[in-house]
């Protein structure tokens, strides 16, 4: 009787290591990955590995390195750059079989582009039977849509790109489709895969642990604050370009002015829109009000910087779902979005945040400014947001996600027990109570 899956997940996600040969990985990766062992016991990662002698890339702020007492180990295979690196591949599928060979359960993920052929991992555990983990992490057919193939330089180009994105997709399909078990991650990703797959679940994955909460007398001292009458403070967090929608959030806070209504805004992050946003500022004359101070630190220092702001922008113009939903209610703050599948399916309208139509400033100038002038419903949904934050925390998250693959084996005479056992009992998110047809499906 085994006392613990041999768990390998196979990843696009690039590693290095320091002198000593630990891995160094992207800083929110190894948030993911350390969740992942606490819950699952120790895990395998199979992904490609940067030499150190080059400079390594992070999509976060920051990197981690792993030791081995994080319960992830690491195995690397070449890095593929374009399809002219098809030589590499025998030795990647050779790196990969052996992997595979070895493990009870293999967890694969969006195969992007030139990388298509790393499904490879996923179609040999089939092969094998092995118990399978898809994981479609966001919705990224409309992320690419946005920012790949809209910005083809030429009809054939464009052409061409919405080619290789509809044969993306329908790799994704297939994957979903053989797989034990897929965790959709996003909302409109669980409207554009569910049909297809054979056994998938919701998930809607937090960053923030309860002690990252802020605390109900913090809370309570904000509150008594901003009803004193002070101008309302809205922050937003993310990358700076054009579908996080932060130029519509500066054109509504520019309105605000023109009716006499201060608002004062921080947009933290960078991105190749950060350029545009300040001369976009600078043209309304709100450099006093709207300041662009650059990112922030996962972790504490976002916590506690958010923690300070009455409202959390997530005005993305796209479906996918971003985890900075849970970060602003992690600090009490109510979120404010544009209408999207991703936001409506996350946002209790008018109960934990508020909801604008998508794509115009104007709308969203007039919420702002009925909730400056009835601050206790901002008052009422911040209390719910931290509420909704206390419900909803990685490990819960990652606990439920354990006990639907442990769930995987029951049928081969083993027990959730005999395989993991949990100290104690996770209370359920509210997320994983919707009616069935959202979360579950079976084909």
């Amino acid at each position: 009787m085994k006392s613990q899956i041999s768990y390998l997940l196979v990843t696009l996600i690039p590693f290095t290591r320091d002198a000593d040969g630990d891995p160094v990985v992207d800083g929110l990766w190894a948030s993911d990955l350390e969740a992942l062992a606490s819950s699952m016991g120790q895990i395998r990662v199979a992904a490609p590995e940067i030499p150190r002698t080059k400079q390594f890339q992070t999509w976060g702020p920051g990197s981690t390195t792993l030791t081995a007492s994080s319960g992830v180990t690491f195995v690397g295979f070449p890095m593929i750059e374009s399809r002219l690196d098809l030589w590499k591949w025998p030795k990647i599928r050779a790196i990969l079989r052996k992997e595979v060979e070895q493990a009870d359960l293999v967890h694969s993920s969006n195969p992007f582009s030139p990388y298509l052929g790393i499904r490879y991992a996923h179609d040999l555990a089939v092969q094998l039977g092995k118990k399978t983990l898809m994981v479609v992490a966001e919705d990224f057919v409309d992320m690419l849509e946005w920012e790949w193939v809209r910005t083809a330089k030429s009809v054939r180009e464009k052409r061409q790109r919405s080619k290789e994105l509809k044969h993306l997709e329908m790799t994704v399909r297939e994957m979903v489709a053989t797989a034990s078990l897929s965790f959709l991650h996003t909302p409109a990703a669980v409207q554009r895969f569910r049909l297809h797959a054979r056994n998938a679940v919701a998930i809607r994955q937090a960053l923030h642990e309860e002690e990252n909460v802020i605390t109900t007398l913090k809370l309570e001292e904000r509150l008594m604050e901003m009803s004193a009458g002070r101008p309302l403070r809205i922050a937003a967090a993310c990358r700076h370009s054009n579908l996080k929608g932060l130029n519509m959030l500066i054109q509504a806070i520019g309105l605000l002015k023109d009716r006499g209504i201060r608002v004062e805004a921080s947009l933290y992050g960078r991105g190749a829109e950060t350029g545009m946003m300040k001369t976009l500022v600078a043209s309304r004359n709100l450099e006093d009000q709207v300041q662009i101070p650059g990112t922030l630190s996962p972790g504490p220092e976002l916590y506690n910087t958010l923690s300070q702001f009455d409202l959390f922008s997530m005005v993305h113009r796209t479906t996918d779902f971003g985890r900075a939903f849970w970060d602003g209610m992690a600090c009490g703050l109510p979120v404010i979005a544009f209408r999207t599948k991703a936001s409506q399916d996350t946002v209790r309208d008018g109960l934990d945040g508020f909801i604008t139509p998508l794509d115009d400033p104007q709308s969203l100038a007039e919420k702002i400014a009925h909730l400056h002038r009835h601050r206790e419903l901002i008052e009422h949904a911040s209390r719910e947001a931290r509420e909704r934050a206390l419900n909803n925390t990685m490990s819960i998250w990652f606990e439920m996600r354990a006990q639907w693959i442990r769930d995987l084996f029951l049928k081969e005479g083993l027990s959730a027990g005999d395989i993991r056992t949990t100290p104690e009992k996770i209370t359920l998110p509210e997320e994983a109570r919707v009616p069935a047809e959202t979360p579950v499906f079976a084909r």
